[in-house]
């Protein structure tokens, strides 16, 4: 892959680990329970997002 297409590529998984590194700062004990629900919602649509991402870049996926 040219260096160009890797920049872009770490640049788009960049954006989506900073999203999510940044709702699972907001997860603490002191939330109330539509909060953690709003949080988890968001963070949830982060990880689908970098997942998807993932995906369409040409790797070896993670054997589970």
């Amino acid at each position: 892959m040219p260096h160009i297409e890797t920049a872009r590529v770490n640049e788009v998984i960049g954006v989506h680990i900073g999203t999510i590194q940044e709702t699972a700062q907001m997860l603490n004990v002191n939330c109330d329970l539509q909060e953690l629900e709003a949080h988890l919602a968001t963070l949830e649509r982060a990880v689908a997002d970098l997942k998807e991402s993932l995906a369409g870049i040409p790797h070896k996926p993670a054997q589970t």
